[in-house]
C-alpha cells in the first residue's frame, strides 16, 4: 500500500461520524496468557468517550514509516511441513477471510483466531487484542483527482486488529467524591496504544487486495516472527534496524581498505539517484533494492573489478534474510523466557520464509548524510552533500567545509573575517 492509500483509511478514524465501524470486539490476556474477558458490540453503541479512545488506537495502528513500521506481506506459497498438507498461509489466510465474511459476529472463528495469537504472541504480562470489521464506501476520484461520494466504484470490507499492552497504572493518593475524602487510588490494568497489528485485506490500487497483509509494528528492531507465520501465516522481513547494520557490515567488507571518504560518499549519491528514479517509475510506493541495482551504484562508484568481485560473493551471504533472521531471533531470545516446550535457542527459532528484500530508506538514507568519530558528528543535507570536500592540509587529509554568511555556532551566527584570504575561509 502506498502512503495516500494507508491515509485514506486512516482518516477514517479521524471522526465518529465517518469512521462507520460495523463492529467491536476484544479479546483481554492476562500475564499467565489466560482469557480473561471477551467482548463484542455494535461500535455506536459504545459511549461517545469510549469511541474517541478506541478510534486513536486504531489511527496509531496505521501511523508509522512505510517499509519500517508498516509493511506490506505477501501470504506465504509452497506447502510446509504440516500434517494434512496445508500451508500457514492457507492457514491463516483462511481464519482472516472467516473473520471478514462473518462481520466478527461468528464467536467459534473469533475464538479460534484468539487462541491462535495466544499461542505465538511473544509478549510477558497483560495485553488486549482488538478487531474491529467495516465496509468502507470508497468514493471515486474525478480526473482532476477530486473525490466523487456519489459515483463509489466499491464497497472496501476490512477488519483491522491492534494488540496493545495493557500496564498497571501507578499508586498514589486521590479524591473521593462520595466520601469526600483523599485515600489511596485503585490501580487498574490501563490499555495503552498498540505494540502489533494488521490491516487485512490490503487496501491496494484503493481496491481489496486479499493476497497480501499490512502489518504494524511499533518497534522497527524487532518483529513478531511467530504470530506472523503461525497466525497470518505471512513472509517475513528483516526488521528495518538488521537491515541498516548488515548493509553497513557489507559495504565495509566488500571495500576494504578503498573504503574512502569519497568512495563511501559516491555510493550514497548513486544509490540516492537510483531510488529518486525508482520512485519516479512508481511514485507513493515503497521503493526496494536488490542485488543488481546495488551493484551497479557500486560500480558507478569507481569500486574496482577485485572488489566487485567480492560485492558478488558476499552480497548473497549478507543478505541471506532467512540466516541473518534466524541469528537475529537467537539473540533476542533469553533462555529464562523460553517457552517449557523449547528446550534451545534454536529450538525457539521458527522456520519462517523471509523475504529477500531491502527497504531503500534503511541502507539508503535521502534525507542526511552523516560523519562521525569520537569527537565529532556531522549530518548534512544529502540535497547539498557538495559542500564537503577532502584536502590536504599540513600533511594531514582533513574534511574541508566552506564558511557561508548563514552559518551558526551553538545557534549563534558566525562571519568571515574581512581580509581574509579565500582559500583560508575554510573550516
Amino acid at each position: 500500500m502506498i502512503k495516500k492509500e494507508i491515509s485514506e483509511i486512516k482518516s477514517l478514524y479521524d471522526t465518529i461520524q465517518e469512521c462507520g465501524i460495523n463492529r467491536l470486539v476484544g479479546c483481554y490476556v492476562n500475564g499467565e496468557k489466560k482469557k480473561v474477558k471477551t467482548f463484542s458490540d455494535s461500535f455506536y453503541n459504545l459511549p461517545e468517550e469510549e469511541m474517541h479512545k478506541y478510534l486513536e488506537i486504531f489511527r496509531r495502528t496505521l501511523s508509522g514509516t512505510p517499509g519500517k513500521n508498516l509493511i506490506d506481506m505477501e501470504f506465504v506459497t509452497g506447502k510446509d511441513e504440516m500434517s494434512d498438507g496445508a500451508t500457514s498461509a492457507s492457514i491463516g489466510k483462511d481464519l482472516l477471510n472467516k473473520l471478514r465474511k462473518s462481520e466478527l459476529q461468528d464467536d467459534a472463528v473469533l475464538d479460534e483466531f484468539y487462541d491462535k495469537v495466544i499461542a505465538n504472541y511473544n509478549y510477558t504480562g497483560n495485553y488486549l487484542i482488538l478487531l474491529i470489521y467495516q465496509a468502507y464506501d470508497v468514493p471515486g476520484i474525478s480526473s482532476d483527482g477530486l473525490e466523487m461520494d456519489d459515483a463509489s466504484d466499491e464497497v472496501f470490507k476490512y477488519i483491522l486488529c491492534s494488540i496493545c499492552p495493557m500496564k498497571l497504572t501507578k499508586p498514589g493518593l486521590g479524591f473521593d467524591d462520595a466520601l469526600g475524602e483523599i485515600h489511596t487510588l485503585k490501580q487498574i490494568f490501563a490499555v495503552e496504544l498498540p505494540d502489533t497489528g494488521f490491516l487485512f485485506p490490503e487496501f491496494n490500487g484503493r481496491s481489496s487486495d486479499d493476497n497480501a497483509v499490512l502489518s504494524f509494528s511499533k518497534r522497527t528492531d524487532q518483529l513478531q516472527d511467530s504470530f506472523l507465520e503461525k497466525v497470518l501465516g505471512v513472509s517475513v522481513t528483516l526488521p528495518a534496524k538488521q537491515q541498516k547494520e548488515g548493509f553497513t557490515e557489507f559495504v565495509s567488507e566488500v571495500l576494504g581498505d578503498e573504503s574512502t571518504f569519497d568512495t563511501v560518499l559516491s555510493i550514497q549519491e548513486n544509490l540516492k539517484e537510483t531510488v529518486k528514479n525508482k520512485k519516479t517509475e512508481a511514485p507513493g510506493q515503497a521503493v526496494f533494492l536488490d542485488k543488481e541495482s546495488m551493484r551497479d551504484a557500486f560500480e558507478r562508484s569507481g569500486v574496482s573489478d577485485n572488489r566487485l568481485e567480492v560485492f558478488d560473493k558476499k552480497f548473497d551471504e549478507q543478505f541471506d534474510m532467512k540466516r541473518l533472521y534466524e541469528k537475529q531471533a537467537r539473540v533476542e531470545i533469553s533462555d529464562e523466557n523460553l517457552d517449557v516446550k523449547h528446550a534451545t535457542k534454536e529450538e525457539y527459532v521458527p522456520t519462517v520464509k523471509v523475504e529477500e528484500k531491502l527497504f531503500a530508506d534503511n541502507v539508503a538514507p535521502t534525507r542526511n548524510f552523516e560523519v562521525k568519530n569520537k569527537n565529532m558528528l556531522l549530518r548534512v543535507s544529502s540535497k547539498r552533500t557538495d559542500i564537503i570536500n577532502t584536502k590536504m592540509i599540513d600533511g594531514k587529509k582533513c574534511l574541508v567545509i566552506e564558511i557561508t554568511e548563514d552559518m551558526k555556532v551553538n545557534g549563534i551566527p558566525v562571519y568571515l573575517n574581512e581580509g581574509e584570504d579565500e582559500q583560508e575561509n575554510l573550516y
